[in-house]
């Protein structure tokens, strides 16, 4: 369970003000519907990416990946290897994932 603080949709059409004033403070609220969490108030300062709300949702993976580091690697290998008809980007980096784990 959550700790964000609920609010029923009754409790909601009965105390909107103070619910709101609420809200205005900085204070995020969940709204329920016969105990089941069908919506949120967030203040405007606290707005989220779409990627940081799938997150949140638990939808999607925040993964733990430096990708800087893949990056570097693959410029290191792109700047070392010598550069011929067969080599290419996708090659070095298939060959990457074939060798070690990036």
């Amino acid at each position: 369970m959550s700790d964000t603080p609920t609010v029923s949709i009754r409790e909601l059409s009965h105390e909107t003000s103070g619910t709101l004033r609420r809200v205005k403070a900085g204070e995020t609220i969940e709204i329920t519907e016969r105990g089941r969490v069908i919506g949120r108030i967030v203040p405007v300062g606290a707005a989220q990416s779409r990627r940081e709300q799938l997150i949140a949702a638990g939808r999607l993976s925040a993964g733990n990946r430096d990708h800087r580091a893949l990056f570097a690697a693959i410029d290191h290998r792109l700047s070392t290897e010598p550069i011929d008809q067969a080599s290419s980007g996708t090659k070095a980096v298939l060959d990457m994932r074939d060798d070690e784990r990036y």
